[in-house]
């Protein structure tokens, strides 16, 4: 279970430096100006709303349980101080076969626990809420942590569909309460079957 730990834990780390900035919001943010346009990835066999195009990166990972590749869409909106948010990224990874599966409740419910709990030590931060639920019949689980002396938060969707692990993520540089353009992202996620399941 470590390992499963490990390699989450690394969906995480690559994001993080880039949030150190402080910004101000200005009125009528990036997010409420553009087009949001639904995105339909066949090989990561989901879709959702981006406010702008992603970047697509794959990267090769050894966490302990041989060599897995790491997907990572990611954007970055290109005026901090007119934005709501300044990262929006997703990540996904397939786990071997065996060791990772939406059918084992009590391993998931482990699993989700212990990423948010890595995450908040990644990240120096305060857990400011965590709660589960489902997305497309898989479960899912959605924290927020506040870090960077709390004037940067960031905000989780985790979900386990077949065995691979899906992560939104999206970064503030200022920690608020409710972010409408947050919610968007993360509410407009939707999977297919995952892979093995069509």
């Amino acid at each position: 279970m470590k390992y499963l730990f490990v390699l989450s834990f690394l969906l995480v780390t690559p994001l993080l430096a880039q949030t150190a900035k402080s910004s101000v919001i200005t009125e009528g943010t990036w997010e409420q100006n553009k087009y949001w346009s639904e995105v339909n990835d066949l090989d990561g066999r989901f879709q959702l709303l981006s406010p702008a195009p992603f970047a697509h990166r794959v990267d090769t990972l050894d966490g302990g349980l041989g060599e897995q590749v790491l997907h990572t869409f990611h954007f970055e909106v290109p005026d901090p101080t007119k934005a709501e948010n300044v990262i929006y990224a997703l990540s996904y990874v397939d786990y071997p076969v065996g060791s990772l599966h939406h059918d084992s409740t009590e391993l998931i419910e482990e699993f989700m626990a212990s990423t948010e709990e890595e995450a908040v030590i990644a990240m120096r931060g305060d857990l400011v809420y965590a709660s589960g639920k489902e997305v497309s019949t898989y479960p899912a689980r959605q924290w927020r942590i506040d870090y960077n002396d709390g004037k940067a938060t960031a905000r989780t969707l985790a979900v386990v569909a077949g065995n691979r692990y899906y992560e939104l993520k999206v970064f503030s540089l200022k920690a608020s309460g409710p972010n409408g353009s947050a919610s968007k992202f993360f509410d407009s996620f939707r999977l297919f079957d995952p892979p093995g399941e069509q």
